[in-house]
């Protein structure tokens, strides 16, 4: 019987449907322990060929500003500057990302999560194994689970005889998003197709006689867990994330007399989430065994049943969603499954942004939406995390004209939540001494236009990239002052289009 809870009911459907809200993203992974401390975060730098043209807003007197003002429609520019030169696009970059996956998955297209059984199912006892697959929901939350969980419970399963499995093949999983970042930032979270809670733990410690104590993660603060004395690792110190010890975070130990929380990534998300449905399965009073990697049969006919399955908001809401949050998980998962319609075989991040840089620019093209030129264009991750992406903002222009309505109606704006004038949406993206934006605008004389704005500062960021320690996650002071010198002057110039046009 295949079956889910919806409004409290229990009943036999194809599947169930979440709305998509953001979930408390807190993962609990059972009673183990673990430690670490985090400041703010550190952004790892790389060098930025840029040439000299200096920002006008105070701590800037460095700062490259590129930027092409255009009508959305026709292309045509109306004002320019740098326009050719390559620029690290931060998260900007998760506006090709979702053009590229809602024309290629489609807008209504959804991710499904199942429970799939291998043996017949009778007296409370499955005489089989039980997988947990992946489908490749950014927005799989512990609620998620507990919906799956009651399909369970009206099949009447009590007991596994077999395994319990837990099936990601569907996406590469990854450690991390990029190599460059600090070890513990939570931004830089495990991908793959099985993610929940966008696959970051939240971290609770205080300081003992001893040295730093007491560990805890907690789904949305539910469930209790135990409080465990640790003791930090040699070299730098570090903690045990999963059940089989095999996850390391390496980062500095919180000085004399401090305490808190902060959050930290999950790098082998599959097995945190399966560890996570074992323990709420538990509580239900559903036994497990502990759980294994493995694969769901291939295809129909092969023996495997449905007993339960979620289906995610469809893409539309997910990228809409993406674009106002910035969540780098999500636009990685939605990414690769995107770039599996071009080449099922792709198994790193940048191969598949190459893949979807490819079709994009083709598209762009085809449909007379050509930049000056795509040399130098280069997406390394479907995110923007890190400074191997390079665009100009002529080429990012295009690549937003190349999404057309379809990506133009769900750009964010000010009735979102975020600091834009009246009338601008975009998308934004911010590094350590990078600062960017795309999108559009309404003038005052009630024109839409296009835009992207790029403003960065090569030297300091190339610095930053030479110290980098990845057990260290503080920002420099100067590094968040100029953040607000560069927003200054973004708004700056987004007032000035505005009121000029």
């Amino acid at each position: 019987m295949k079956a889910s809870i919806r409004s409290g009911k229990t009943r036999p459907l194809t599947a169930i449907r979440h709305s998509g809200s953001r979930p408390d993203n807190r993962l609990l992974l059972g009673r183990r322990p673990f430690l670490g401390l985090l400041g703010s975060l550190a952004l790892p730098a790389a060098g930025l060929p840029v040439p000299a043209m200096a920002g006008t807003a105070g701590g800037l007197e460095d700062a490259a500003v590129g930027y092409t003002l255009f009508e959305p429609d026709s292309g045509r520019a109306l004002e320019a500057q740098a326009a050719d030169t390559p620029f690290i696009p931060a998260s900007v970059a998760k506006l090709p990302t979702a053009a590229a996956a809602l024309a290629l998955l489609g807008p209504d297209h959804r991710f499904t999560t199942r429970l799939l059984a291998t043996g017949p199912l009778a007296g409370g006892v499955l005489r089989g194994d039980l997988i947990l697959q992946g489908g490749g929901d950014p927005a799989l939350a512990t609620e998620g689970l507990l919906q799956l969980l009651g399909g369970l419970t009206a099949a009447g399963l009590q007991r596994v005889e077999g395994r319990f499995l837990y099936d990601t093949a569907l996406l590469p999983e990854l450690a991390e998003i990029d190599a460059g970042q600090p070890w513990a930032a939570p931004y830089n979270t495990g991908v793959g197709a099985l993610s929940l809670n966008y696959n970051r733990a939240l971290l609770s410690w205080r300081r003992g006689a001893a040295g730093p104590e007491v560990l805890t993660v907690a789904d949305a603060g539910r469930l209790p867990l135990d409080s465990v004395a640790v003791r930090p690792m040699a070299g730098g110190g570090g903690f045990p994330l999963l059940p089989d010890g095999a996850d390391r975070w390496l980062m500095m130990p919180p000085a004399a007399g401090e305490g808190g929380s902060a959050w930290v990534p999950v790098a082998r998300p599959g097995l945190a989430a399966a560890t996570l449905f074992r323990r709420l399965a538990a509580d239900a009073g559903i036994t497990l065994p502990a759980p294994q990697i493995g694969r769901a049969p291939a295809g129909a006919g092969d023996g495997a049943a449905a007993l339960a399955a979620l289906d995610s908001p469809p893409l539309t809401d997910l990228a809409r969603g993406l674009l106002r949050h910035s969540n780098n998980l999500s636009a990685e998962v939605i990414g690769l499954a995107a770039s599996r319609r071009l080449d099922p075989s792709a198994a790193t991040l940048e191969r598949s942004a190459a893949l979807l840089q490819g079709w994009l620019t083709r598209q762009a093209v085809e449909g007379g939406r050509q930049a000056a030129g795509w040399s130098g264009l280069r997406l390394a991750n479907h995110s923007g995390l890190g400074t191997g992406s390079r665009s100009t903002p002529r080429q990012m222009g295009a690549l937003l004209r190349a999404g057309g309505p379809a990506l133009w109606e769900l750009l964010p704006g000010e009735e979102d939540g975020k600091a834009l004038p009246a009338g601008v949406h975009a998308k934004t993206g911010t590094l350590a001494y990078v600062k960017g934006l795309a999108g559009l605008l309404t003038t005052a004389g009630g024109r839409r236009l296009g835009f992207v704005l790029f403003i960065a500062d090569p030297r300091r960021r190339a610095a930053m990239d030479a110290a980098l320690d990845r057990r260290v996650t503080a920002t420099p002071p100067e590094a968040r002052a100029w953040a607000i010198g560069a927003a200054r002057l973004q708004a700056e110039i987004l007032e000035r289009w505005v009121s000029t046009y």
